[in-house]
């Protein structure tokens, strides 16, 4: 690989505005590097030692969520630069980068680097520029809706996310109300109560950081049927309707009649009743589990995610929202379109014990 020119420099965004001199004295200091396809060229939670630039090829930026999600937060190209973050909050990397292809890098080490932020405030002006424009996008891949959609969509979310505050005790949302909106947590702690048919409702959930909530109504076109009030003072990021059906449910919500799945598929899945147990017990899908959408959330670490799964309710609103909560947790799942009243294979009734199933394939 050719060492870095003056005039090549010039072609590449972070470089382009600079003076001749100080373009030639950068090219003296890159050090060109390669990698195969798959090499881990940054480690997340790695001390910060270079800056790179895309000479051939791409990269994927990885980010790990606290749900133990690989998140792509998006692709690099040819003449685009990344490790910046690290080195102008001299902090950690808090992304790792793989190579999607073989790959051609310039590499600049720290110090020079540094250098060279001190000696010319148009490159510290892009370098500033850079970190402001990706550290928004790289928080809210953090956010656990967010974590695993594709970088296009994502670029849509940004431009249509609302933010505001909720003080503490302040009500979110009312059960019964119309649904209309979908909420994640930015900063602070919910509450999720539900009215059991007594005077006081029950709280079914405590939700914190990163957390999503309000899908339910919107997928299933009816009233909240849950009340969240905020515990501490809380951010959240809102998002409408529209927005919501045609950036996050097209994304993370894929279906299968039950005429189109196979044999092998029926042997080989996890099928999930959403449903209420009473209503599970009345009948369902034979080897069915029965896991209640109020209570999905609490059941996520109880399912191996090595899994195919199906999702199903009486017809389909419970079904597509079980499939939106787990598809967006990195399950690989379908939902079954009509739900149990289109299911043309064995049914079953009773609990017959299977109401969770844990990792490593064991019924409790």
């Amino acid at each position: 690989m050719k060492p870095a020119t003056s005039a090549k420099l010039k072609e590449y965004r972070c470089f382009s505005g600079l003076l001749d001199g100080v373009r030639d004295a950068i090219a003296k200091k890159l050090i060109p590097v390669e990698a195969t396809e798959g090499t881990q060229i940054i480690r997340e939670g790695a001390p910060a030692d270079s800056f790179y630039i895309i000479r051939s090829g791409d990269v994927d930026i990885i980010k790990s969520t606290k749900w133990g999600q690989a998140a792509r937060i998006k692709t690099l190209k040819c003449g685009e630069g990344f490790g910046e973050m690290a080195l102008l909050t001299q902090s950690s990397r808090d992304t790792s980068v793989i190579a999607r292809t073989r790959v051609k890098l310039y590499k600049l080490l720290k110090k020079d680097f540094e250098d060279i932020l001190q000696s010319d405030s148009e490159f510290t002006r892009l370098m500033i520029k850079s970190f402001r424009e990706n550290h928004k996008y790289n928080m809210l891949k953090t956010l656990q809706p967010f974590a695993l959609l594709e970088p296009q969509r994502m670029l849509m979310l940004m431009d249509r996310l609302k933010e505001k505050i909720y003080l503490t005790g302040e009500y979110i949302i009312t059960e019964g109300e119309a649904g209309d909106r979908y909420f994640v947590i930015k900063s602070g702690c919910v509450s999720v109560k539900q009215n059991k048919g007594t005077n006081d409702s029950e709280r079914v959930a405590v939700l914190r950081d990163g957390e999503g909530f309000g899908e339910e109504a919107l997928i299933r076109d009816k009233g909240r049927n849950a009340t969240v009030q905020a515990l501490d003072d809380t951010t959240v990021y809102i998002l409408e309707r529209d927005d919501f059906d045609e950036i996050l449910r097209d994304s993370f919500i894929e279906w299968d009649f039950p005429e189109d799945i196979p044999d092998d598929k029926r042997e080989r899945n996890v099928f999930i009743d959403a449903r209420i147990t009473r209503e599970y017990e009345e009948e369902h899908i034979k080897g069915a589990i029965n896991i209640p959408i109020e209570v999905m959330r609490q059941q996520f670490e109880d399912l191996d995610p090595a899994d195919e799964y199906y999702t199903y309710c009486t017809a389909d609103s419970r079904g597509l929202t079980a499939a939106f909560l787990m598809k967006g947790m990195g399950f690989k799942v379908k939902a079954i379109r009509g739900g149990l009243s289109a299911w043309n294979g064995p049914v079953a009734h009773g609990s017959n014990a299977a109401h969770s199933r844990v990792k490593g394939n064991e019924v409790s």
